[in-house]
């Protein structure tokens, strides 16, 4: 009887120290990962645009791969930049030492390729103005996911700001890079084509066109910073070459509906790109 009862025991011992031991492989190899980061820079990448994508996303986006799924556009993407960033480690032939700004002190993470699907509706026209999750809230055009003005639990973008790299970005502690904030890479106080958020609606830079600053035409969304248009003009910056083209195949332009983001109107912590509310209802993030 004694035998018997022995067996079951050993058998569960058995099963707790596989237990044990998958989360301790799981573990070393997210931090073998994270270590060897440094390995994995590159300058270029590659693209994919599936039937059906329209011209604004296929001739815009870079560094993703997009599909139509019924009504939404599904984006996938590694949200690895394609330049230099001193997140990438001292070993790396994409390192470089400087940050943001002669203050920054930076953070001891490395950029590790992700695998982010952001679903996003394609004519959405829905103005209310919903919380915005944590975590990735929209996609820049190359590929790089950004985030709200929220930073992680027990810190604040305040604090965060201090960690930017060189064009205002940084990786969290499971290396997934990511923006906050005006990415100067892609836009510095112009109209150029920024991303798009989970909800559809286009994110541009500060200026609604070439030498029209966002201040005395748009607003804040909700009771975030976002802003939006709201008031004249409220199409789309007409300096954008894809406008048309975006008019065709969505619905966001249409009659009061006519709204999308611009990066805040302000310098360094407080150029955010978008804010804890959204314009409409979002799509997902996984």
């Amino acid at each position: 009887m004694k035998k018997i009862l022995i067996i079951p025991l050993l058998i569960l011992a058995m099963n707790c120290n596989s237990s044990k031991s998958s989360d301790s492989k799981s573990n070393a190899l997210t931090a073998y990962a994270l270590l060897k980061a440094s390995d994995s820079y590159s300058s270029s990448c590659t693209s994919s645009f599936g039937t059906g994508v329209a011209d604004f996303i296929a001739k815009t986006f870079s560094c993703v791969t997009v599909t139509v799924s019924g009504t939404n556009y599904v984006f996938s993407t590694k949200s690895v930049p394609t330049y230099k960033s001193y997140y990438w480690g001292s070993t790396s032939s994409g390192y470089e030492s400087s940050l943001y700004s002669t203050s920054n002190y930076g953070n001891p993470n490395k950029i590790l390729a992700q695998s982010y699907t952001i679903t996003v509706p394609i004519t959405n026209t829905t103005t209310t103005a919903p919380a915005a999750a944590m975590g990735a809230i929209g996609l820049a055009t190359n590929g790089i996911v950004f985030y709200n003005d929220v930073a992680g639990p027990g810190d604040s973008l305040s604090t965060e700001y201090y960690t930017f790299d060189s064009s205002q970005a940084h990786p969290t502690s499971t290396g997934s890079y990511h923006y906050h904030v005006e990415p100067v890479k892609l836009t510095l106080s112009d109209s150029a084509l920024v991303g798009i958020a989970m909800d559809g609606y286009l994110v541009f830079g500060k200026l609604h066109d070439t030498a029209t600053s966002n201040t005395s035409s748009f607003s804040l969304a909700a009771t975030g910073s976002t802003t939006k248009c709201t008031s004249t003009p409220t199409t789309l910056p007409s300096t954008w070459a894809y406008k048309s083209n975006y008019e065709t195949y969505t619905s966001h332009t249409a009659g009061s509906n006519s709204y999308h983001y611009h990066i805040n109107n302000a310098s360094g912590l407080y150029g955010i790109i978008l804010s804890t509310n959204l314009i409409g209802t979002a799509g997902t993030s996984k």
